[in-house]
């Protein structure tokens, strides 16, 4: 019998609406909102559905609460709120939101309070300060990318720094993908790597030498397209979805239980970066899950770069990326969608 969520690029028919979902965990950055700005309004009416509708939405991202918040969750209406959980700086942390729409006072759960030390929080921070100093970056707050570009002028050591308590990121926008002659003309070897000259690499291989230094529990990994992060060892969006879905008091707070989402079919995954070649960190969610869960890739992935024997399917729509999932999502309701058509 044919899987009807088999990938799309073999059966273009494929990509159809789950009727059995309950739970969607869904990445942030370029699936539900472009970086750094908020979510389409048609975006949040498409949320707004799902979550009146009974199904309950967790959205992982290595992005802060506070950045998730203005993006998406204050645009959402306050009695819709509480379906919703967010797992910020990449699962270091879980929140939630009381019957109210408010964030809670205490997330469910916090290993940065619980792994790091104050003291170990600050020497974390004198590694990325010199960092900064050895690589002779110049850092900016973050911003939407269309304005960084404009200030940056495509200096490839201009990046976006944030500190987001739990996870540190360096958005190095214009130095992930060099041509060899940019690449040679910086005082740092930039190797190939995967046919790419990517500054992030010689930036981690310093970064790891640093923390074991320092005897830190932090782990610097390639990140979205070219995003570094700086996170607890061990955390991943793995470890935010895992303890959710075996946690009754936290799927109890989304008006969901642990029986609702037994079968493969009730959850499902929306990212846009899944590939295990150059730091798809979405796969770390379908990796919390059992196998047959269907994690959709909204970015225009290769799939023979994805987790071996998980159902990972490339959306197969005319749109991709944060605009993709919003197409999906408007493809619901087939008259509404040929409208627009």
């Amino acid at each position: 019998m044919q899987n009807k969520f088999e990938n799309p690029i073999k059966n273009p028919e494929a990509m159809e609406w789950n009727e059995k979902l309950k739970l969607i965990i869904s990445d942030v950055d370029e699936t539900i909102a472009d970086l750094y700005v908020e979510a389409k309004p048609e975006m949040v009416m498409e949320l707004e559905k799902l979550l009146s509708e009974g199904k309950a939405l967790f959205l992982i991202s290595g992005q802060s609460v506070k950045s998730m918040q203005w993006r998406i969750v204050d645009y959402i209406k306050k009695d819709l709120r509480s379906r919703i959980i967010v797992g910020h700086c990449s699962g270091a942390e879980v929140w939630g939101f009381d019957d109210e729409g408010v964030l809670r006072d205490k997330p469910f759960y916090s290993l940065y309070e619980t792994e790091l030390s104050a003291e170990q929080k600050e020497a974390w921070r004198e590694v990325i300060r010199q960092l900064v100093e050895e690589f002779k970056l110049k850092t900016l707050p973050t911003m939407p990318i269309a304005e960084f570009e404009k200030k940056s002028k495509g200096d490839p050591l201009t990046i976006m720094l944030e500190d987001r308590g739990p996870q540190i990121t360096f958005e190095i926008v214009n130095g992930y993908d060099l041509s060899p002659e940019q690449a040679q003309k910086l005082e740092v070897e930039v190797p190939e790597t995967h046919g790419h000259y990517d500054l992030r690499i010689p930036i981690l291989e310093r970064a790891e030498k640093l923390l074991e230094e320092r005897g830190l529990p932090i782990t610097p990994r390639i990140a979205g397209v070219f995003a570094i992060d700086f996170a607890i060892k061990g955390v991943s969006k793995t470890t935010a979805v895992k303890y959710v879905i075996q946690h009754d008091s936290i799927l109890s707070s989304l008006g969901i239980r642990k029986s609702d989402i037994q079968n493969p079919e009730s959850m499902e995954v929306w990212g846009d970066k899944f590939s295990v070649v150059r730091g798809g960190t979405d796969r770390h969610i379908s990796e919390a899950l059992p196998k047959e869960v269907r994690s959709i890739s909204f970015r225009e992935e290769k799939p023979e770069e994805f987790l071996e024997g998980y159902n990972t399917v490339v959306w197969n729509g005319k749109e991709h990326l944060h605009d993709g999932l919003l197409e999906f999502l408007q493809s619901r309701n087939p008259k509404e969608f040929a409208a627009k058509e």
